[in-house]
């Protein structure tokens, strides 16, 4: 049996639980990875990124979760959205003085 296809209402509330639930490295790559194979295939709306971005980095923990890894995948996440419309400033937690996005 097939399983039903959840609303765009249902996704976003499924994904808002699951930052919530975030407490390691590993999970937190997992659902970043998944926000940003998302944006990039358009199966997601920019603004469902910018929410999913500005979530993960209002977790209490962000400093601890946000590895090399982890902090490029968030910087790929920013890029993206800057070109999709949003004005934008850099995230002193994600950019230093001299990177270039």
């Amino acid at each position: 049996m097939k399983k039903k296809k959840g609303t765009k209402a249902q996704n976003t509330s499924e994904s808002i639980d699951a930052i919530a639930q975030i407490s390691s490295v590993t999970e937190l790559r997992t659902f970043i990875s998944e926000v940003r194979d998302r944006l990039l295939k358009d199966e997601a709306a920019p603004i469902f990124a910018m929410s999913a971005m500005q979530q993960v980095m209002s977790l209490d923990t962000i400093y601890e979760l946000l590895d090399k890894q982890n902090k490029e995948i968030l910087q790929e996440i920013w890029v993206k959205l800057s070109q999709s419309g949003f004005t934008l400033r850099k995230p002193p937690l994600l950019f230093t003085e001299g990177d270039v996005a």
